[in-house]
């Protein structure tokens, strides 16, 4: 089970936002006590633990590894966007203003949070991620993270989390749900990728997408279902995905359903 804790030096609000993480994760609260994280762990036998300080929250294992939201490249994205220039994943997935859009691999939300600026206040924008953990860090800095951009805020502000897996979710969902559905598996052949996707590579999800899936999304998608995979991934064929665009490191492939 998931402890949650807090800074050595707490504030009111921390303790309340920790009692909220918990409660996300079926977790409980622990005192921190001036322990160390490791020593919390191994005290109230967690391999685990999630840590709220100044209205963040951190989550880090007995092996080290750590994860934290931030929104990774969105910002740059967003800026760009803001001055006239392209978005290779908006403009192949055909994202305008008020479309819907669901994002069925939430992670750090980046995809996730350009697709919220560009479809706007008319759009919608739903995030699916089956890691629990994920899922609440993530959600919670969407919704308290505060950034000197105010298009990135709102933006963010915009986005609906959901802790479920696509493969339980797609088949709830009626035709024509949406109009754009993404895919963002983690690559399962290391390339490099910024330090918050490596963290964020240790605690993923790392099942690969399922022809099934991808089945029911294009019943979904009134318009386009979209994969981003490593650059010749075997994926694209094997899901029925025609690759459109194809950058250093990584393709989008597509399939129409208008």
């Amino acid at each position: 089970m998931t402890i949650v804790t807090t800074s050595r030096t707490p504030r009111t609000q921390d303790w309340e936002l920790a009692t909220e993480m918990a409660r996300q994760l079926q977790g409980r609260t622990v005192e921190r006590r001036n322990l160390s994280l490791h020593r919390l762990m191994k005290e109230a036998g967690s391999d685990d633990v999630v840590v709220v300080s100044d209205g963040t929250a951190k989550w880090q294992n007995l092996q080290g590894d750590t994860f934290f939201f931030h929104p990774s490249m969105a910002s740059l994205r967003i800026k760009h966007l803001s001055k006239g220039e392209k978005d290779k994943l908006m403009d192949v997935a055909g994202i305008r203003r008020g479309s819907r859009v669901l994002d069925c691999t939430l992670g750090l939300a980046s995809d996730a949070i350009v697709a919220a600026y560009v479809a706007g206040e008319a759009g919608l924008v739903v995030g699916l991620e089956s890691v629990p953990i994920v899922a609440a860090l993530v959600r919670q800095g969407l919704t308290m993270s505060e950034y000197p951009s105010g298009r990135l805020t709102e933006a963010m502000r915009r986005i609906h989390v959901v802790q479920a897996d696509y493969r339980e979710y797609l088949p709830q969902c009626k035709d024509h749900a949406f109009d754009v559905v993404l895919f963002d598996p983690m690559f399962r052949r290391t390339v490099h990728r910024s330090q918050a996707i490596q963290s964020l590579k240790a605690i993923a999800n790392p099942a690969p997408l399922d022809v099934e899936s991808v089945q029911e999304a294009t019943r979904v998608a009134s318009s386009k279902v979209v994969l981003k995979e490593r650059k010749g991934s075997p994926e694209f064929e094997r899901l029925g995905f025609h690759v459109i665009k194809e950058a250093s490191t990584y393709a989008l492939g597509v399939i129409n359903t208008g």
